[in-house]
């Protein structure tokens, strides 16, 4: 009588040896810490992008300006000091009557807040417009192209004796754009 040849291996280990060559091995190339990094990154930047495109910061038309002495007849009927400003053509359709305009003095570095009293229409020469407020001035220190004249009040108790044909810099706040249309340039102010 033949005897069956018993294995070795208990049936228990063999089971769970072929369960195991069943199972497909995925290679572990990163760790749970790494992984968990990398989701909070992507996280971060996603959260950064939302915020560079959703916030909004202001846009300003620069340009300059020139305080008017004391006989000037830029506003008739009233005793407040005004300034002249000058800004390119092509933001003509941004300047209003109202607007808040940030002043800042030259010779001091003194900063204060007006607003434009008023836009005059087309474009004019610079010399031209100082000529007729009566500023003298000589022509080479000025642009010879044409700019957008705006007057600006600069209030009652603005001491326009120290500070007659003072330079000054304006900034006119004309609208806001989202913070990704002003770090990258594309896209338009609100209201273009």
């Amino acid at each position: 009588m033949i005897v069956p040849r018993r294995s070795i291996f208990r049936d228990k280990a063999l089971q769970h040896y072929t369960q195991g060559k069943k199972k497909d091995v995925l290679p572990n190339f990163s760790s749970v810490p790494v992984a968990i990094f990398f989701w909070v990154l992507l996280g971060a930047l996603t959260a950064t992008g939302l915020l560079a495109y959703f916030a909004q910061v202001p846009v300003y038309l620069a340009g300059p300006g020139l305080v008017l002495g004391a006989g000037n007849h830029a506003l008739p009927g009233t005793n407040e000091a005004v300034a002249v400003g000058f800004f390119a053509p092509d933001s003509a359709s941004h300047l209003h009557a109202g607007q808040s305009v940030q002043v800042q003095i030259s010779t001091s570095g003194q900063q204060l807040d007006s607003t434009i009293v008023e836009v005059e229409p087309g474009t004019s020469d610079p010399a031209a417009v100082l000529e007729h407020y009566g500023v003298q001035i000589g022509s080479s220190a000025l642009a010879d192209q044409p700019e957008v004249v705006v007057l600006v009040s600069l209030g009652t108790s603005f001491p326009v004796a120290l500070y007659s044909d003072s330079a000054l810099a304006l900034e006119v706040n004309v609208g806001s754009q989202s913070l990704f249309s002003a770090l990258t340039g594309l896209g338009n102010a609100a209201g273009e």
